[in-house]
């Protein structure tokens, strides 16, 4: 008899701690198994974007308009769209844009990019070269937002001019005022007056 109080004291602890570890099932396993795969999902990459496109073609020509001009163009040696989401892949594409009422051209290639038509917007990546007027240009990023006029560059940014050389991690190009904007490690190399002519000027004139 005198060991029941302690047999009925060891009954109501396991039944505590039955209950406690209940609850906390309850209340935390969930939580925790959500966070856990949400930090196990990977990435969603450009292929699984695409891997399913509704349409695909070789040798393509995307071309935009405004007020009845050419606003640009641009050719691609395969394309991917994605009706879902309203975007084109595309690979090797090569742009060409009009701006200002002298209509000067500006040429963007990459070895890819991603296409929002309707949006006016481009992004082109790995590998961006291209000129404006008579400036050259590389980077690993360019966006295009054509609501605005303006292009972002990224990544290794290089801009060369006859009279200037300028590297920056980041640059903002107005395609309307035609202003540059450099940001991020700006280093500028200027070149002596009159040395040697831009190949870009030559081809120009």
């Amino acid at each position: 008899m005198k060991g029941r109080p302690a047999l009925v004291l060891l009954i109501i602890f396991a039944l505590g701690l039955l209950l406690g570890l209940g609850a906390n099932a309850l209340f935390f396993s969930e939580p925790i198994l959500e966070n856990q795969d949400t930090a196990a999902q990977a990435p969603v990459s450009r292929e699984d974007v695409f891997a399913d496109a509704d349409v695909s073609a070789e040798d393509i020509e995307l071309v935009q308009g405004k007020e009845g001009s050419m606003t640009w163009k641009l050719l691609a040696k395969s394309a991917k769209y994605n009706q879902e989401l309203g975007m084109i892949a595309v690979d090797f594409p090569q742009l060409t844009a009009y701006f200002g009422e002298d209509r000067r051209e500006v040429y963007v290639q990459a070895d890819r990019g991603e296409v929002d038509q309707k949006n006016d917007n481009l992004t082109l990546y790995d590998g961006v070269s291209g000129r404006f007027g008579n400036m050259a240009l590389d980077a690993q990023h360019l966006d295009y937002v054509g609501a605005i006029g303006k292009v972002y560059l990224k990544g290794g940014v290089t801009v060369r001019r006859p009279d200037m050389t300028v590297q920056a991690k980041a640059l903002e190009i107005d395609l309307v005022s035609r202003q540059l904007v450099a940001a991020g490690g700006v280093e500028a190399l200027l070149a002596p007056k009159g040395l040697g002519r831009s190949p870009l000027q030559d081809n120009k004139e």
